[in-house]
């Protein structure tokens, strides 16, 4: 509970408002949602992502981009969805509340689920995938997945760390979610220089590592980021320790507080086959059978123009022969969800969920209103 006393009277504020706000809107119903309701969630997100309460910040936007769906009468507003990260918002802003009243640490410190950062001189990564998650008229975002090319303080060779970038829609914009790619950061790169088979080399950064052996980049105003030599062999790093994982689904106790992605891991199929997608027209989406060594796992794409790339790419994949598949596998409802990302052929890597459409800059730039 790293706080000082006016961030923590103004938590608190925050918090008692927020709660209320909730309950109010529960009492009355769906009908009273508006801009005004909608406004305060925004607010209170942007202050719990400024104090680092990345949950319950995650949870609000979440929350916050449903609830603007249901003011426009969007036909993808979603009543489970809204009513879950509804339900999870308060359920977090009560918890912490509550903890920061009975100055009760440990509890507080476990409702934010936010490991402490360190500092890290210098890192060197290998980049082996990315994952793109597009919300219309919201936000773009993609999450890089990387491996550490050598040992950095107390972390080994062969690290797993992740780093994200999110990009905010407006909605107007009619933008392809990839020309963010070009966009540059505050440290004079852009996210683009990641998939271009180069190790990265990054300084002065900040990383937090988890209980799943995982770790998350941050970079900070100090940071330098800069591309490397090319990464000729990423057979070194097309691994996965299934012990480990199975270790984990059976140590892990369920809280409220879960999401099913949360028990993500990143692992590689190698001798797979894909079979003929499955429409899922009440979900809007498509569902993917992969097999391998008898385990079936199902990959899940948007069955709209969001996921028209995407559903090319796995298409083209059924035509392939087996290579490395690199992904991400999380369990939902006694399922094995799989999100391929990249595919190892003798090209080297190929990103499946990037489309591979040119972007005009000049376009892009004016599009943008720089």
């Amino acid at each position: 509970m790293n706080l000082n006393p006016n961030d923590r009277r103004k938590l608190e504020a925050m918090l008692a408002e927020l709660i209320a706000v909730i309950e109010n809107f529960l009492r009355t119903g769906l009908a009273t949602a508006s801009e005004s309701t909608r406004q305060t969630l925004n607010v209170t997100f942007q202050e719990a992502s400024r104090l680092r309460l990345l949950r319950l910040g995650s949870t609000l936007r979440l929350a916050n981009e449903e609830m603007g769906k249901l003011i426009k009468n969007d036909a993808d507003f979603s009543r489970s969805r809204f009513a879950f990260f509804l339900n999870r918002t308060w359920l977090l802003a009560r918890g912490l509340l509550k903890a920061l009243k009975a100055n009760d640490e440990p509890a507080f410190d476990k409702l934010l689920w936010t490991p402490p950062s360190q500092p890290v001189p210098k890192i060197e990564v290998a980049v082996l995938g990315v994952a793109k998650k597009v919300v219309p008229r919201t936000f773009v975002a993609f999450d890089f997945r990387l491996r550490l090319v050598a040992g950095a303080g107390t972390m080994p060779q062969g690290q797993r760390i992740s780093w994200s970038c999110v990009f905010p829609l407006k909605p107007d914009q009619e933008i392809p979610a990839e020309a963010f790619l070009h966009l540059p950061h505050k440290q004079k790169f852009t996210a683009g220089q990641f998939l271009e088979g180069k190790t990265m080399v990054l300084e002065k950064v900040a990383v937090a590592r988890d209980e799943a052996g995982g770790a998350r980049l941050s970079l900070g105003d100090q940071s330098t980021v800069q591309t490397g030599k090319d990464v000729d062999d990423f057979a070194g790093y097309l691994s996965w320790d299934v012990a480990r994982a199975l270790e984990r689904i059976e140590k892990h106790e369920p809280t409220p507080f879960d999401l099913d992605v949360e028990m993500q891991e990143e692992i590689i199929l190698r001798d797979w086959a894909l079979g003929t997608p499955e429409p899922r027209e009440a979900d809007k989406q498509m569902w993917y059978p992969f097999t391998e060594s008898g385990v079936t796992l199902t990959g899940v794409v948007s069955a709209q123009d969001d996921g028209k790339s995407y559903r090319k790419a796995l298409d083209e994949l059924r035509k392939k022969k087996p290579a490395p598949l690199f992904g991400l596998l999380h369990y939902e409802k006694c399922r094995l969800m799989y999100q391929p990302l990249t595919w190892f052929g003798p090209k080297g890597p190929e990103h499946l969920m990037l489309s591979p459409d040119k972007v005009d800059r000049a376009t892009l730039l004016k599009a943008l209103k720089f």
